[in-house]
């Protein structure tokens, strides 16, 4: 009976259920923005391709093609995949890192080995150059450090090699193992009475048996009961005692061999402007090459046992040829093309990423990735590859979306502001020739472009960096000004936000500044404007340094310093105003609010709290950041990188898009904003709840700040809380902490205005 009637009640709740949020994230859950556009490594199982893609990993199914991508969030320890190297025998995934870091990937679950053994050659960071997979357990590990040898069952290592120089290279062949370096090849028999690990033991191969005098040796592998080596950047193979030239490739030096199946796969880099490529060699030393070309930039290459061949190239898509194809088919993995996020903005359902960027002295790096859309769980890059229009252009560091008819806005530091039209796919670029802005007076003669903000008027702000008149307004009529900002002598303004009274809060790249605040008053007025400078000696801010500022949903304006943060709550322009510096105390320690931080990023939720980035992680601060709600940082959470670059909200799902060193992620936070009043149709998800559910219930198109109360149909009060910004939370459990049982409950929601009351209901389905 208990099921027909469970059954009755779910049908009752479709159209509840139909009703979701735009977002398939769940609140508490991360999700990755990576880029997969290319293989850099590549090794494989019976049935599965894994690529190392610099930052994760990408497996492909050989039977039907199907993708999977694996990164910090899907369970790896870190980002920075460089190298992957499967143990068929053990059937365990070993997975490198470019910190040195390794992680063991089996069935049984991750796991990390937090770096190789200490070295006495390298005292910096670790560099994995080669895994030898020796027999069903053992590989053997070439790098900076030496040779070691891991187990890869047990995770453990037997014993290091401390050689005296890198080694690039480690294999068994005939007993004995061999090692690569810039001064040749070393070697010693793995049954040797003398001890392996003192490398003074070890032969030099060099001199004899038809190995040079001197030489450079680099890539190995073994193959035909032969070992291929490079020496010189010219093709050998060696018996156990003569070596033998077997090829050499002009202009281009070896940089991997591969023998997974019956051929030898040896790939070449360039060495002076050409494209690299790839030689496929049968046992008789003949070689053949990749059909049409396909491969430009080969990094490794894999031969499977169907004979077609899997090669990692740093050209776009994952290529691979099957015999007698006599062509490459690629595969094109979608998604973000960059790492780089600097700037973000999120409006009308839309993600749009600046991906430029400046170094520690506000020079520009000429990164030409342009800037992304995520529209409708599609992302599209718009730079100079793919758009005629941003020729010439590099470093885009802001983005905005106008208010009202969706155009996009960008900033080229090189150099031209861009408008983008989504509907019509049109650019228009802006610079001196056809508008207010100026060319910088330091240095080359370029249009510096960086921060912009929309006002309530709907006119874009940008900061004109270094211009005589650096701050340029453009008017919704089509008109524009620019103005000097008399009260400062600097001209570097790099960022702008404008508050609720029309005032401009920017920030320049001058370390010594501090804040400037500019009012125009009457743009058909002369002589009204108004400009003012907040620094360390007349107000709270800790610093001069200035990295970010914003403005919360009551209108103060925060303010993020090298050395912490400060919030106005007055008129900047009234000498009175000094602002103040919260004080918060964490684990029975109390501070200023981040006090010797370097706040690089501030957003503000739908509950109006504070996301503090910084360079050592992201700080989740209550509305009066007087109350540290959480703290996100790379070791305890999937978070990319400490260093974070940008932070913006979603206001209609509470998803949070932060951009860090490391490339960009986002997080489901359980605050959306909130309206006067509450929306007609207040959504419940999940809805129903199922047993297996165990996360958080969300209640959303609540009235800001809403007083909601849960009963059963009783009207047995269950819960009460009040929402976050338009959105309540309910874990599923009473008063006594127990999980609620089977049944119908019941949501009222009444709105905290007094002046304008309103009550919502809705209600949610348990199944236990």
């Amino acid at each position: 009976m208990r099921q027909i009637v469970t059954f009755f009640i779910l049908i009752i709740f479709v159209k509840t259920i139909s009703a979701q949020a735009t977002t398939d994230l769940a609140i508490g859950k991360w999700k990755q923005h990576l880029p997969f556009n290319a293989g850099i490594y590549v090794t494989q199982s019976n049935d599965q391709i894994f690529y190392a893609t610099g930052e994760a990993l990408l497996i492909i199914d050989k039977a039907d093609r199907a993708l999977e991508r694996m990164t910090k969030v899907e369970g790896l320890s870190d980002v920075g995949v460089e190298l992957v190297k499967y143990s068929k025998g053990s059937e365990v995934l070993l997975v490198a890192f470019d910190n040195g870091v390794i992680d063991l990937l089996s069935g049984s679950g991750n796991k990390t080995l937090n770096g190789v053994p200490e070295s006495s050659i390298i005292l910096g960071q670790k560099k994995i150059n080669d895994v030898f997979m020796g027999n069903d357990s053992i590989a053997y590990i070439a790098g900076n450090f030496g040779i070691t040898t891991l187990n890869v069952r047990t995770g453990l290592f037997p014993n290091t090699i401390r050689t005296p120089l890198e080694a690039r290279a480690a294999v068994i062949y005939k007993n004995s193992i061999y090692v690569s370096t810039e001064e040749g090849l070393y070697t010693i028999a793995l049954d040797s009475p003398a001890n392996l690990d003192d490398f003074s033991n070890w032969e030099y191969l060099a001199g004899a048996n038809n190995f040079p005098g001197i030489y450079d040796a680099g890539a190995m592998m073994v193959f035909n009961d032969r070992l291929y080596l490079s020496l010189n950047d010219s093709l050998f193979m060696y018996d156990g005692n003569q070596a033998s030239f077997v090829h050499f490739e002009e202009g281009h030096s070896i940089n991997f061999l591969s023998a997974d199946g019956p051929h030898l796969i040896a790939g070449f880099e360039c060495t002076g402007g050409c494209l690299g490529k790839v030689l496929i060699f049968d046992s008789n030393n003949g070689f053949t090459l990749p059909a049409n070309n396909c491969v430009k930039l080969p990094r490794y290459a894999v031969e499977d046992e169907t004979g077609s061949i899997w090669f990692a190239d740093l050209t776009s898509g994952y290529k691979v040829e099957a015999p007698g194809d006599n062509a490459c088919a690629v595969i094109d993995v979608k998604g973000i093309r960059t790492l780089n996020a600097y700037g973000i903005a999120i409006g009308n359902g839309q993600v749009w990423i600046a991906s430029g960027g400046l170094n520690n002295n506000f020079a520009p790096l000429f990164l030409t990735d342009g800037f992304s859309s995520l529209i409708d769980g599609e992302w599209r890059q718009y730079s100079i590859l793919n758009e005629p229009a941003l020729a010439g252009l590099s470093d885009f560091l802001d983005i905005e979306i106008h208010p009202e008819n969706g155009k996009i806005y960008t900033s080229a530091f090189i150099e031209a502001l861009v408008e983008y039209d989504p509907l019509t796919d049109e650019f228009k670029v802006f610079d001196s020739s056809n508008s207010c802005l100026q060319r910088s007076t330091e240095g080359v003669n370029r249009h510096r472009t960086a921060g912009l903000a929309f006002d309530k008027e709907n006119t874009l702000w940008v900061c004109n960096h270094t211009a005589p008149r650096p701050l340029v307004a453009f008017y919704d009529d089509g008109s524009c000004k620019n103005f000097s900002l008399d009260c400062v002598a600097e001209r570097g303004f790099i960022d702008i936000v404008v508050d609720d009274f029309g005032n401009k809060w920017l920030f320049t790249t001058d370390r010594a500044t501090g804040v400037v605040v500019f009012n125009e008053g009457d743009k058909d007025v002369a002589g009204d404007d108004r400009c003012v400078v907040l620094n360390a000696s007349s107000t709270v801010l800790p610093s001069n340094e200035i990295s970010s500022i914003e403005v919360d949903r009551e209108g103060a304006v925060w303010v993020g310093t090298k050395l912490g943060a400060a919030v106005f709550q007055c008129d900047p322009f009234d000498p009175n105003c000094a602002g103040s510096l919260p004080f918060v105390e964490v684990d029975g320690f109390g501070a200023n609010l981040l006090e010797d931080q370097d706040v690089t990023a501030i957003a503000v939720d739908g509950a109006n709290r504070k996301w503090f980035g910084t360079r050592t992680g992201l700080f989740v601060m209550s509305p009066e950041g007087s109350e540290q709600i959480a703290k996100f940082t790379k070791e305890n959470s999937p978070l990319f990188d400490n260093i974070i670059t940008d932070i913006a909200f979603n206001n209609e799902t509470g998803e949070v898009y932060i951009g860090t060193a490391r490339g960009i992620i986002s997080y489901r936070s359980d605050a959306v904003m909130g309206g006067s009043r509450h929306k007609s149709n207040v959504l419940v998800f999940p809805n129903p709840v199922r047993p297996e559910y165990d996360g958080p219930i969300a209640i959303n198109g609540l009235a800001k700040d809403a007083t909601v109360k849960i009963t059963d149909v009783s009207g047995q009060l269950v819960f009460e809380t009040d929402a976050l910004g338009g959105q309540a939370i309910w874990d599923g459990r009473d008063y006594n902490d127990r999980k609620v049982n089977t049944g119908v409950y019941l949501v009222f929601a009444t709105s905290g205005s007094s002046t304008n009351p309103d009550i919502a209901v809705a209600k949610i389905l348990v199944v236990n």
